[in-house]
């Protein structure tokens, strides 16, 4: 297992605040547990306020209802979509590019999921110092939106590494045959965080809450809705966007000296505007640079 910490990972990952996560887990990496072996059982269901569009949970099905595939979550993004980030840090204006992509929906071992997927390098002059391309891939559940699998592709320094893990929710049963990490129901990776905070109905239930997997650790993330409506300006235009202040705990201690902030666009495809992190060693932005509308399938 590679010992790399901070900064390697700090200005690419596709959620600014991923940077406090990457800054505080330990040396060697956690390594990932063999899933349980009892007999599957059933997802279980968040006990979040639902996504916009999700099931009520809380009803009694109707008998056919085992006939009936379950609905997909009603989501802001198509397959094809494509965000293009600029990420400063300090004095530095251009420090990494980001694209975020909804690459498709697709069937993973039998589940329906989206694939998303989050690439980044650095720019001069920064590059001459941190020489940075790295990838970062989510299979998340199209129903829930709670990740199945969540895959790492470094490139840091001259040096590579590959991770590839199933999050097996507590009392199921793993399915892909690769390395599988048990988690909370309802966890998320870091990007199916960011695709779930768009689809998120902040009008209707202003604070969200879930388990997220970093790929190392588990944290609980707690987001509310700070305004409501902001003007937000960036390269890809002006936007009114939802403002949102994001905190992370570790156990039941919230993560101190840090403030993490995402504006998401008040349109139909929500885009996230910014990102925004503000840390001991200084602040990084991500801002919306260029928007690919995506091919509805």
């Amino acid at each position: 297992m590679s010992s790399r910490r901070f900064p390697y990972l700090l200005i690419l990952v596709p959620l600014a605040f991923a940077a406090l996560l990457l800054l505080a887990r330990p040396r060697r990496h956690a390594i990932a547990k063999p899933a349980s072996t009892a007999p599957s059982a059933k997802l279980a269901s968040s006990t979040e306020p639902p996504v916009s569009g999700a099931d009520d949970k809380t009803k009694k099905p109707p008998k056919d209802a085992a006939k009936e595939p379950p609905k997909a979550a009603t989501v802001p993004f198509v397959a094809g979509e494509a965000l293009d980030y600029s990420a400063s840090w300090a004095t530095f204006s251009t420090a990494a590019t980001i694209r975020l992509e909804a690459v498709e929906r697709r069937n993973l071992y039998g589940w329906e999921t989206w694939h998303f997927r989050a690439k980044g390098s650095t720019e001069n002059p920064v590059r001459r110092i941190f020489e940075i391309d790295d990838e970062f891939d989510s299979y998340t559940d199209a129903i829930t939106l709670a990740s199945h699998q969540y895959e790492m592709y470094l490139n840091e320094m001259g040096k590579t590494e590959k991770n590839v893990m199933e999050l097996t929710p507590q009392g199921t049963v793993a399915r892909g045959g690769i390395a599988s990490v048990i988690v909370p129901p309802t966890t998320r990776d870091p990007i199916a965080l960011l695709e779930s905070m768009r689809a998120w109905d902040w009008e209707r239930s202003p604070e969200m809450r879930t388990p997220v997997f970093d790929g190392h650790n588990l944290y609980d993330v707690h987001a509310n809705r700070e305004a409501a409506d902001e003007q937000v300006s960036v390269a890809a235009g002006n936007f009114h966007a939802t403002k949102i202040a994001i905190h992370i705990f570790k156990g039941a201690t919230e993560m101190q000296q840090t403030r993490f902030t995402l504006w998401v666009a008040r349109d139909t495809k929500r885009e996230p505007v910014a990102m925004e992190a503000e840390l001991p060693f200084g602040t990084f932005r991500l801002e919306l640079a260029q928007i690919a509308p995506g091919n509805p399938k």
